[in-house]
C-alpha cells in the first residue's frame, strides 16, 4: 500500500495555506495507541509523535493582542514561551490529546474561576462540526475551556478547570468529560514566582453543541478521519499584578476572535495514519504515515 510521510504532507499544507479561513491549515495525527496515553503532565507517552510536522513550537507563537502583539514570533522567551502537541482518536476512545510545556518569567495565578482571563491559563477552543458561527454566549456551535498551571480537577487544585466564568457551564471542562494533569518547577511554586515552568496535559470527549445546562442538552462529536474541525490553544500570560494579562499568546496568524468564533480558528484536518511498518511497534516506529487514498482528499482539501 502506498503511503505518504508527514513531513511532505506538511510542506504541501503550508503551500496551500492561504485557502484557510484564517490562513492556516494544519494537520491532527490520529494518537496510534490510545492505551499508551498516560495522564500525568509529561510528554514521556508522546514519543512516537512528529514533532517536526505537527508540534507547535515558540518560533510558532505569537501574541495576538498584548504588550508584545505585531512584534512576530517568540519575540522574548524570556517573558514567555510555549509548545503544544495535539492528537485524536476514534471511538472507543473518541478523545483529543494536548500537552504544552510553557516557560513564564512570572507566574500568576490570584483569580482563580472569577476571572480567569487576567490569570496564568492556557484556553482551548473547539468549533469540532467546522459550524463556525459565534458561541460566546450561547456555547451551542462551540465552546472553549481552560486551565491554570496549579489545578488539577481530579486532584483538588486551587483553581480547577472551567469553560467559561460562570459556574454552570463548567462542565465540559471537568471529569467525566475532561481529565487533565499539570506539573511546575520548581514543584513548590506560588503566585508571583518567577522563572517556572509548567504544562498542562489533557484528555477531552469532543461536543458538536454545547449547552450551558450540561451534556444532557448537548450533542457529542464523533471524530473520524479526515474530518476538518477548528481548534486553538491560546495561552494568557497575567504578569501585570492587579491588572493582570499582558499577553495573550496563540500559533502565528491565529486572531484574537477564535475565542468567540469558529470561524477564526485555524483549520485542522484529522490525518489517518498507521506505521509505517506493520512488524514494528509503535513505539520504535519512523514517524507516521498516511493511506494513499487519504492523501488524494488532502492534497483536495488544501488546494482547493
Amino acid at each position: 500500500m502506498h503511503k505518504l510521510t508527514l513531513a511532505l504532507i506538511l510542506a504541501l499544507g503550508m503551500a496551500g495555506s492561504a485557502v484557510a479561513h484564517n490562513g492556516k491549515t494544519n494537520f491532527m495525527p490520529t494518537w496510534p495507541d490510545p492505551t499508551s496515553f498516560v495522564l500525568d503532565g509529561e510528554e514521556d507517552d508522546w514519543g512516537w509523535y512528529d514533532t517536526e510536522s505537527f508540534g507547535v513550537k515558540p518560533e510558532e507563537i505569537e501574541s495576538s493582542l498584548g504588550e508584545h502583539v505585531d512584534q512576530g514570533a517568540n519575540p522574548n522567551p524570556e517573558d514567555f514561551s510555549a509548545s503544544f502537541f495535539v492528537a485524536w482518536s476514534p471511538p472507543p476512545d473518541n478523545s483529543l490529546y494536548f500537552f504544552a510545556r510553557c516557560q513564564d518569567d512570572t507566574l500568576r495565578a490570584v483569580e482563580g474561576k472569577d476571572a480567569w482571563w487576567n490569570d496564568d491559563v492556557v484556553q482551548l477552543q473547539f468549533d469540532f462540526d467546522h459550524s463556525a458561527g459565534n458561541y460566546l454566549s450561547e456555547f451551542e456551535n462551540g465552546y472553549r475551556i481552560g486551565f491554570h498551571p496549579l489545578g488539577s480537577n481530579a486532584e483538588g487544585g486551587d483553581a480547577p478547570p472551567f469553560s467559561e466564568e460562570e459556574g454552570p457551564v463548567a462542565w465540559g471542562g471537568l471529569e467525566p468529560h475532561t481529565w487533565v494533569r499539570t506539573t511546575i518547577l520548581p514543584g513548590d511554586a506560588v503566585t508571583w514566582a518567577t522563572n517556572v515552568e509548567y504544562t498542562y496535559e489533557v484528555m477531552t470527549h469532543p461536543w458538536a453543541t454545547y449547552s450551558k445546562t450540561g451534556p444532557d442538552e448537548s450533542t457529542p462529536w464523533v471524530f473520524g478521519p479526515e474530518q476538518i474541525v477548528h481548534f486553538n490553544a491560546r495561552f494568557d500570560d497575567g504578569d501585570r499584578e492587579a491588572n493582570g494579562e499582558q499577553d495573550l499568546w496563540s500559533p502565528v496568524g491565529d486572531s484574537y476572535e477564535c475565542d468567540r468564533e469558529g470561524e477564526h480558528c485555524p483549520d485542522y484536518l484529522l490525518v489517518p495514519t498507521e506505521m509505517a511498518d506493520p512488524y514494528v511497534s509503535w513505539e520504535d516506529a519512523l514517524p507516521t504515515a498516511v493511506e494513499h487514498a487519504t492523501w488524494a482528499r488532502i492534497k483536495s482539501h488544501i488546494m482547493r
